[in-house]
């Protein structure tokens, strides 16, 4: 019993140290057990011999002995607490840290998985067996390769450390990455015997990861895309460096055709600025006045204008600088460096800047004094014509009206009617050249008159030849148009509508009573001109063709309106209407 006993000490002692490792507490409780129970039996069984005892060894030897158990009795005690002590960090340290632990025994294959471990997949302490089968069926497939060969390159040494990540099959079917750390141990023959470690979720670190991956490819399809553009962008600013290059020499090779052109131009050309100070003269202005480029750009424009011709310019500047004008051309006049005066045509324009302020004047001057002095030659000359012409036509019309006098005193002497009518017809035909002649001497372009009222004061005329009286006939005018006809057109056109008249004064209306007679004168088309004269009286014979007629007016109308290269048209419904078209030659 006694042997048996110091067994049951030893084995206790031995699941003392086992239980640091694997806790199997109640094994080491129940062996506990056994120990006191074989103790107890054996102190039963030791008492009879108690005496046989006391009598073997002396006091001496007893006290040796009692001390000695009772050392080993003190250090069993301590190395107890100790394991107790040690066993209570362990397991604090298994429920504190958030890693999951395992420890591999090779030899028998078991694996101790902690409850944190078992946790992290979803399982409750109990879900999972102690073995390593375990482990390996929840390894996602495409990691499992990756994870054998890491273990085998730790067990050969190759690696120092095992360390790996990989996806492992939680409770609810989804995958978590494990960064899965650990250290084997090799006994002295170099086998490994086990091995320690710890598995960590890095899961959210995998999804920033991913995220981060994708953040970087998107990152670097835009880097692609922007150095592309970059490169578009380059290879357009090299284009546009080409291109503002040529633009550069095109405005240098400009500058220099227009310093040329400014120094070299036949005209006066000037920067004048806001105050009339010149700015940059070019050499024919100098010319033009006197001055050198440096004299002349020490003085402003008012101290070389002539001060009738001042007030004038600066009108013109204040209207250029308020916008109500973009350039301006006047004739004026410059004093020289000599004291002479020159006129000029100075035609002058606003320059301004970036910001749309006014800048500067662009003025060109030309020098006109010899037009000047051909103008005033002219000018004189042509007073001196009109004047001449003006006594041409003033004549004319008195030869007119001198041959008129005599046809109405010759008329006297007449005593056939027709022939009587025939020198009436001829003295009102004499009167309306006259009166064409009138016109042209009192009209401001000695050239034409205005032939609308030229026939108002013929037809009025007429009216008062064949004295017709007031309300008998009725006259009405319609002139939609200003007519300036020359001697060329006016003469045969008055003589046309004399004609026309007279004889719807004479044949128009031969029983009296209320009748009208218009005239009037229109634009058909440009330049194309229509004289209209009607009237409402009993209108012309059937078949009337004034053509074949012998009768002189209608004649006298024919040749005339060929001589304007003309056209007549006759309507009769009811009166007569002739239309008369000409070309305004």
């Amino acid at each position: 019993m006694f042997g048996a006993f110091i067994i049951a000490c030893g084995t206790t002692h031995v699941m003392d140290v086992w239980t640091l490792w694997y806790p199997s507490y109640w094994l080491s409780g129940l062996i506990k057990a056994i120990t006191a129970l074989i103790s107890v039996t054996t102190a039963v069984q030791l008492l009879p011999l108690i005496p046989q005892a006391l009598a073997l060894p002396s006091h001496a030897q007893l006290e040796a002995a009692n001390s000695q158990l009772a050392t080993e009795i003190a250090e069993r005690k301590r190395t107890e607490d100790i394991l107790r002590e040690s066993e209570e960090r362990w397991q604090l340290a298994l429920r504190g840290n958030n890693d999951g632990i395992w420890d591999w025994n090779i030899k028998t294959n078991k694996v101790f998985f902690s409850s944190r471990w078992k946790e992290m997949l979803g399982y409750a302490d109990n879900e999972i067996e102690n073995n390593l089968q375990e482990i390996w069926i929840r390894v996602h497939p495409e990691d499992l390769d990756s994870v054998v060969k890491a273990v085998q390159n730790h067990f050969a040494k190759v690696t120092s450390f095992y360390a790996t990540e990989f996806r492992v099959l939680c409770k609810d079917g989804t995958y978590k990455w494990i960064l899965d750390r650990g250290q084997a141990l090799w006994d002295e023959a170099g086998n490994v015997v086990r091995m320690v470690g710890s598995h960590t979720d890095i899961t959210e670190r995998k999804q920033a990861e991913e995220t981060l991956s994708e953040i970087l490819a998107q990152l670097e399809i835009k880097v692609e895309e922007r150095t592309a553009e970059l490169k578009r962008i380059n290879e357009s600013l090299e284009a546009e460096i080409a291109k503002r290059r040529q633009i550069e020499k095109a405005l240098r090779d400009s500058e220099e055709r227009f310093r040329t052109a400014f120094h070299q131009a036949a005209v006066g050309i000037a920067h004048v600025g806001l105050d009339g100070r010149w700015l940059l003269v070019n050499q024919r202005l100098c010319d033009i006045v006197g001055y050198t480029a440096e004299e002349l750009e020490s003085r402003t424009f008012q101290e070389i204008t002539h001060p009738d011709d001042l007030t004038t310019s600066l009108k013109y500047v204040d209207e250029i600088l308020i916008g109500n004008i973009q350039t301006y051309t006047i004739e004026k006049r410059y004093f020289c460096k000599d004291g002479s005066v020159v006129w000029i045509n100075l035609t002058v324009s606003l320059t301004h800047n970036i910001a749309g302020e006014p800048n500067y004047f662009i003025a060109v001057i030309e020098d006109i004094s010899d037009r000047k002095h051909s103008q005033a030659q002219i000018q004189a000359s042509l007073l001196e014509k009109e004047v001449l012409l003006k006594e041409i036509y003033h004549r004319v019309k008195n030869n007119l009206q001198v041959i008129s006098s005599l046809l109405n005193l010759q008329s006297e002497y007449i005593k056939d009617k027709q022939d009587l009518v025939i020198f009436q017809q001829s003295q009102q035909r004499i009167a309306s050249m006259a009166l064409v002649h009138e016109k042209m001497y009192q009209s401001p372009d000695l050239a034409r008159i205005d032939f609308g009222e030229y026939i108002q004061d013929l037809v009025t005329s007429l009216f008062s030849s064949y004295e017709v009286y007031e309300g008998a006939i009725s006259l009405r005018f319609n002139v939609d148009c200003q007519v300036l006809l020359g001697l060329d057109l006016a003469i045969p056109c008055g003589l046309i509508i004399h004609e026309l008249v007279s004889n719807s004064l004479k044949y128009g209306f031969p029983n009296g009573g209320d009748g009208e007679i218009f005239i009037g004168i229109s634009e058909k088309v440009e330049q194309q001109f229509t004289i209209t004269v009607s009237d409402n009286g009993v209108g012309l014979p059937p078949n009337f063709n004034f053509k074949n007629t012998a009768s002189l007016g209608w004649q006298l109308v024919d040749a005339l309106t060929q001589q304007i290269a003309g056209n007549i048209n006759i309507k009769i419904n009811p009166g007569v209407e002739f239309q008369i078209t000409f070309p305004l030659i």
